[in-house]
């Protein structure tokens, strides 16, 4: 065996490089968080703006030109606003809490009301106690016969429902309340799965009971709450998203801004500038120097980001302008890799300033991802892409005869029928992804 030693030219990504590209790939919220801690570890470094008021002040200000700019945004940044004024103040309460305020008026054991608060503590985003009481049990040391005693206690509390150990469970507890004992009972009860795919006439076959009276049963399930949890405040335990960059309609044009508002923004503090020049003491002079030097190349991170955010909210404007005037069917097939040869920028670049992030405009706020794809229909040279083909099936689903509704098979044939040709099960996959059920379950009797 021969051994040789060859040099090869290898390009090296510089501290810097690796730095900027660490900043590109941050979200607004992560890209926050990264530059409270530099504030707070570097003293060289100030924020020009820390009231979180003035933010909100700034974003109500956008708001408003951009209201009074065309009628287009108007609907959505009033939701917008509206939105931002119910934000949850540190009272609004939660369903746990709500119970746990029952709690207090209730006259029951002591022993139970540990077992209550677990549970409560316990129940799922739904509402639903999913554990098993023997478990419960378990992890408290209680008896399993005092752990089924609360759980009594906890499924009579309101809202109705709460405590259930499942869909089933909720829709029985709120059809007892109402002291309904008749045909949606036993429905809730039994044809659960049938009653989810409207299988109203098998219902009505196996019970015996005309087809209008399954109907009303139906309805009747139709108005209860499947989730207790829906009318109390789940915000807390919410992310909202941060839309990294905005596109507005103004009269004549579209605009790119990005959504720096929520970002402290830094400058270089000036006393330490003037220390710099004035003091004697070399210790303290490459201190200062190499904080200065850090804050520097942090601001020209930041402003790289700033700036390839802005060039690609820009070029994904340019290539789907249709999509901003038109809506969800008019967007195109676009690859990350045509953005970065168009930008003259690496793939990978492109990659990172493309995850984590967001672009609200007036018909929504979408990750960037949405706007690249790797590929549409089928057919060689396909000029749609999976989101433009849902839109068509979802046209065609609202336009059916809900008596008739289309099978997957139609939705193939029809979509053929417009240039687009895609397989039964791709057709089935975006229907489902739409969460839109079968022609079975979308039939109207």
């Amino acid at each position: 065996m021969e051994l040789r030693q060859e040099t090869a030219l290898k390009p090296a990504l510089s501290q810097k490089m690796l730095q900027g590209l660490s900043v590109l790939q941050m979200g607004t919220q992560e890209l926050k968080e990264y530059l409270d801690a530099e504030v707070l570890e570097n003293p060289v470094i100030e924020m020009e703006e820390t009231d979180g008021d003035r933010e909100r002040r700034d974003k109500e200000a956008l708001l408003h030109w951009l209201e009074a700019e065309d009628s287009q945004n108007r609907v959505y940044y009033q939701e917008e606003r509206e939105e931002n004024r119910e934000l949850p103040s540190a009272e609004e309460i939660s369903l746990a809490d709500y119970l746990l305020e029952q709690l207090l008026y209730m006259r029951i054991e002591k022993g139970d009301v540990r077992i209550l608060r677990y549970m409560i503590q316990n129940l799922d985003e739904r509402g639903y106690y999913t554990e098993a009481y023997e478990e419960t049990a378990r992890i408290l040391g209680a008896d399993l016969e005092d752990v089924e005693r609360a759980a009594k206690i906890l499924k009579a509390m309101e809202p109705a429902g709460v405590g259930a150990a499942d869909l089933r469970e909720c829709l029985l507890i709120q059809l007892d309340a109402k002291g309904e004992k008749g045909l949606a009972r036993t429905i809730a009860d039994r044809y659960l799965e049938a009653f989810g795919k409207n299988q109203l006439g098998l219902i009505a076959k196996k019970e015996r009971e005309d087809l209008e009276e399954v109907k009303k049963a139906c309805e009747l399930i139709k108005n209860l709450n499947p989730r207790p949890s829906n009318s109390f405040s789940v915000r807390r335990f919410k992310e909202y998203l941060i839309p990294d960059i905005l596109i507005v309609k103004l009269k004549d044009y579209f605009e790119v801004l990005v959504n720096d508002a929520y970002c402290p923004r830094l400058r270089i503090s000036r006393y330490y500038v003037d220390l710099l020049n004035e003091t004697e003491n070399q210790e303290a002079v490459r201190y200062i120097k190499d904080k200065l030097d850090s804050a520097r190349k942090i601001q020209a991170c930041v402003d790289q980001r700033r700036d390839t955010l802005q060039e690609l909210g820009a070029l994904i404007l340019k290539r789907q302008i249709d999509f901003f005037k038109n809506g969800r069917e008019f967007l195109k097939p676009l690859t990350q890799k045509e953005a970065a040869q168009e930008m003259e920028v690496s793939p990978s670049t492109v990659s990172r300033a493309v995850k984590d992030k967001y672009l609200q405009c007036p018909w929504g706020t979408y990750p960037l991802s949405f706007f690249f794809s790797v590929g549409g229909s089928e057919t060689e040279g396909a000029k749609e892409t999976p989101e433009s083909i849902k839109a068509c099936i979802q046209k065609f689903i609202q336009e059916e005869n809900k008596k008739k509704p289309y099978s997957d098979r139609i939705l193939t044939e029809k979509l053929r029928e417009t240039g687009i040709s895609i397989s039964r099960r791709t057709v089935a996959k975006y229907r489902e992804a739409l969460g839109i059920g079968d022609a079975l379950s979308r039939k109207v009797f």
